[in-house]
């Protein structure tokens, strides 16, 4: 069997997964390290033991499996990311905090992530800015061992994650800069999301109380201690949040100019606020 043959017979299997052409192409290029351009023209007889490993990885699929945990990775901009269970998926909407905060952050200055997941914001603002101190905390063990995972890849000092829960396990410190990616799904729409982020993705990554808001009011009332005077703070959230949690932010003394910002697909997806003083 060729690559071409088995990429035929696992778009068959994915037929109901997503885009079954290019899924297969990627598991048989990453199954028998035949490059995804050249599957129509190699001729090469595959071993058994790639076969198998195509197969399964398919199977893993057609099971409703996000295929980045099946690959094991994930771009996000230009860094190449590890993935797999206990860790969410990053999603290329989530860039632009990276693209709000890099050009905001002081020099030598320093920001803040709160719930770094697989550390994709974090890493990204700390490339883009060798001279930012940058901190992250992250509650889920399994998460956090992505994230340190992605971070010994790409070996940088200026980066440090700590367990516990949002400010937590920063006491008396103050950022010029925070991003935060919390869980905002409300539970009630658990039963409308699709296969793969239901029943794959972490539960701990995707919802929370209160329609959704509940953790990102909670950071919002912890910038009052934790942001620095003239700091700036983003936060992805639900377009259905957007409003509500603007107006919220608006009623808290200590901040100011709450703007909500589009997404790449031109989707209200980013709260932005300033501490006042």
């Amino acid at each position: 069997m060729t690559a071409e043959e088995l990429k035929k017979q696992i778009c068959k299997m994915l037929e109901n997964c997503g885009n079954a052409d290019q899924e297969s192409g990627w598991i048989v290029s990453r199954a028998t390290a035949v490059p995804v351009m050249e599957i129509l023209f190699s001729r090469r007889p595959l071993e058994e033991s790639e076969i198998a490993r195509a197969l399964a990885m398919a199977e893993r699929r057609r099971n409703g499996e996000p295929l980045q945990y099946i690959l094991g990775d994930e771009y996000f901009g230009e860094i190449l990311l590890k993935v797999g269970k206990g860790c969410l998926i990053p999603r290329p909407e989530t860039w632009e905090i990276v693209e709000f905060l890099t050009s905001r952050i002081p020099p030598e200055g320093t920001c803040c992530e709160l719930g770094v997941g697989s550390g994709a914001v974090s890493i990204a603002i700390a490339r883009g800015r060798s001279d930012v101190s940058v901190f992250g905390s992250e509650l889920s063990d399994d998460a956090l061992y992505w994230a340190k995972r992605n971070l010994a890849a790409y070996d940088l000092p200026n980066v440090e994650f700590r367990r516990g829960s949002l400010f937590e396990p920063f006491p008396g410190m103050k950022f010029d800069t925070v991003a935060a990616n919390l869980p905002y799904i409300p539970f009630r729409e658990k039963e409308n999301l699709q296969r793969e982020v239901r029943d794959f993705e972490p539960e701990i990554a995707l919802f929370a109380e209160n329609d959704g808001m509940a953790l990102i009011q909670e950071a919002l009332l912890g910038l009052r201690d934790h942001l620095a005077p003239g700091g700036c703070a983003i936060f992805e959230m639900g377009e259905e949040q957007t409003v509500p949690l603007a107006a919220y932010a608006g009623r808290l003394p200590f901040l100011k100019n709450p703007e909500i910002r589009k997404d790449c697909f031109g989707v209200d997806r980013f709260l932005t606020v300033e501490f006042q003083g």
